[in-house]
């Protein structure tokens, strides 16, 4: 059994990119300028090498199987574009971090304020901090969003193969609802204060 969290978004990225491709042949096919057919090239080499893997690679991918559990971020374009032609000839992805269960003692579940940067306030993240039983400890973000039917079966696998969850702002209990994780974190960050 296994369960993904995250994918990358291929088709629409294709699709993005098509278009963008199509308006830059346009330039350089019709523009009676040379500078533009620079530029129509210089854009045409950018979505392909730029664009295409950023917005297939956008999130945070991670996935927990038998004895597992996998983790990726990619946090600038080149690796972006790495995995990104990688795992488009291989069908496979590299995950970066790779931890065997049963060496996990446990996940404190937690979350963090992220500036938001125009509005001069702060967003949530949820935090999964992994403790392991030599000590050493790791944390990622597990993308709760629009699909948390994917994040609760992994959670729930995850408890099945003896993960205990340390969840003290009872952040799990949420995930069922239909209310905004991020107004609760939000209510949680106002009564801290």
């Amino acid at each position: 059994m296994k369960y993904k969290v995250g994918k990358p978004h291929y088709k629409l990225s294709f699709i993005y990119s098509f278009i963008i491709i199509f308006w830059a042949v346009f330039l350089i096919i019709y523009s009676p300028f040379s500078g533009m057919n620079i530029c129509g090239f210089m854009l045409i080499f950018l979505i392909i090498f730029i664009f295409l893997p950023s917005m297939a690679f956008c999130n945070n991918i991670w996935e927990v199987d038998e004895h597992y559990l996998k983790y990726t971020f990619y946090d600038n374009v080149v690796e972006k574009s790495r995995a990104f032609f990688h795992s488009l000839f291989t069908r496979n992805i590299d995950y970066q971090m790779k931890i065997k269960l049963d060496k996990i003692m446990c996940i404190q579940v937690t979350y963090e304020a992220v500036p938001m940067l125009f509005y001069g306030t702060n967003g949530y993240n949820v935090i999964f901090k992994v403790l392991m039983k030599d000590g050493s400890s790791f944390s990622f973000q597990p993308i709760v969003t629009r699909k948390r039917k994917e994040v609760i079966d992994a959670i729930e696998f995850l408890k099945s193969k003896g993960i205990i969850f340390k969840d003290r702002y009872h952040i799990l209990d949420q995930l069922d609802k239909k209310e905004p994780l991020a107004y609760y974190l939000e209510k949680i960050a106002g009564d801290r204060k």
